[in-house]
């Protein structure tokens, strides 16, 4: 696959052919309500938002690149809250460029009715210049919102998609149909794009809305690219507190081996702790070995949250991320059994945290046996640097990572390994 040639050159001209009428099934964009209560305001309900331009998983491109744009209201009993986040001009390594992007998240009341919604405006992307040509999309938007009223809860979701064109090397640029939601249109050989995938997931007492603009597949690489997610989520069934927080398998930035870029890893695999918690039920996730393109070998991965309210203003939460085996320079420094666990208890006017269940299994260097320095830290020259056991106090929490491994290649990429992070806060209702 060639490199790409970066530039708004070709979206300039993109932008003088694309005024398509959005396709079949993609509604118009509902932005969010304009106008926001004076203050926050407690609700009866937890309320989340969140939403970014692209996220990059899998195939050629390193494990996954972060959310750019990202945006989020994390879980809260507060309507009145609104937060934005937005880019220009953003790289995405090795696949091409994006315009001008927005992402907008809100929670709202007015009378009875209280809302969350997430709203993402992406202005145009360029992608995968190669010698079958170049693509280019034009304005991309999505908006998940769900609310509740006197009726009950309910849901809205819509996606949309401008125009799609392909420039074929010396051509003139040629409109591509926008398919029918979850109808994919693939360029042999280059890619596949699916548009207007949407989910709602209500249940008795919460209710989940998703929007992602569109999903693209580079087939020569197998990588896939979300554009345009906005989620946004309610739940009427927290008691007394309000929990938050993630486990992780890994996280950070890492070099890029073939153009010497650094490129951001998201949360591999992660697992969320749900607003009310889980119900005294673990929940986890888990992936096989992970390629880090770096002096790093790094093994299947896990991730586990668990939560649970009961009266009296009491509450317990947790969250543990795993690494069965991480291997630096190539058997240098082998380490086993990567658990980071971070607990959390709250009781009337106390709160406990701590990391107790953070633990390896074995530490083997040249094939010895070693233990954790006294220090916390170890350092292999010219390779890289150890941090065992890093913890930070959060408000109303505590996060934890297992192992923060600093390169020594002048490059100074840090990959966390084994992460997690727990909140539990009262609730204001």
């Amino acid at each position: 696959m060639n490199r790409l040639a970066l530039g708004g050159a070709l979206l300039a001209m993109v932008s003088s052919v694309i005024l398509l009428p959005a396709g079949p099934g993609h509604a118009a964009p509902v932005v969010p309500d304009q106008a926001a209560a004076a203050a926050p305001r407690p609700t009866n309900f937890g309320l989340h938002a969140m939403g970014y331009g692209t996220l990059i998983k899998g195939g050629d491109i390193p494990v996954s690149s972060g959310a750019t744009g990202f945006a989020h209201i994390a879980c809260t009993t507060l309507a009145g809250l609104d937060r934005s986040n937005g880019l220009a001009n953003v790289d995405l390594p090795g696949l091409g460029e994006i315009d001008t992007l927005t992402t907008r998240v809100k929670t709202i009341k007015r009378g009875p009715r209280v809302t969350s919604v997430s709203h993402h405006a992406l202005a145009g992307i360029t992608l995968v210049e190669t010698e079958l040509g170049s693509l280019s999309l034009g304005a991309v938007e999505s908006t998940a919102r769900v609310w509740h009223n006197a009726t009950g809860f309910h849901s809205a979701v819509h996606t949309n998609v401008a125009g799609i064109v392909l420039t074929p090397p010396g051509g003139e640029p040629e409109v591509i149909a926008i398919p029918s939601p979850g109808e994919p249109v693939e360029i042999p050989g280059l890619l596949r794009i699916t548009l207007g995938e949407t989910k709602v997931d209500k249940r008795a007492h919460s209710i989940f809305a998703r929007a992602q603009g569109l999903l693209v597949e580079i087939l020569p690489t197998n990588t896939k690219v979300k554009v345009a997610l906005s989620r946004a989520r309610m739940t009427d069934d927290v008691i007394n507190s309000l929990m938050s927080g993630y486990a992780a398998g890994l996280k950070g930035k890492v070099l890029n081996v073939e153009d010497d870029t650094i490129v951001t890893i998201g949360r591999t695999p992660t697992k969320p702790l749900p607003c009310e918690g889980t119900g005294g039920v673990v929940k986890q996730t888990k992936t096989v070995d992970i390629n880090v393109p770096s002096a790093v070998s790094v093994g299947a991965a896990q991730a586990k949250v668990f939560g649970v309210q009961a009266g009296r203003r009491r509450a317990r939460a947790w969250t543990q991320g795993s690494i069965a085996e991480v291997n630096l320079g190539g058997g240098q420094l082998v380490i086993e059994g990567i658990v980071a666990r971070a607990n959390v208890i709250r009781r009337p006017g106390k709160l406990v945290r701590n990391s107790n269940g953070t633990k390896f299994v074995s530490i083997t260097a040249d094939g010895e046996p070693h233990e954790i320095p006294d220090s916390g830290t170890l350092e292999i020259p010219g390779l890289a640097k150890l941090e065992f056991g890093v913890e930070t106090l959060i408000r109303g929490g505590i996060e934890v990572i297992a192992l923060r491994i600093t390169l020594l290649d002048g490059v100074g990429a840090v990959i966390d390994l084994g992460v997690a992070r727990t909140q539990v806060k009262k609730a204001i209702l």
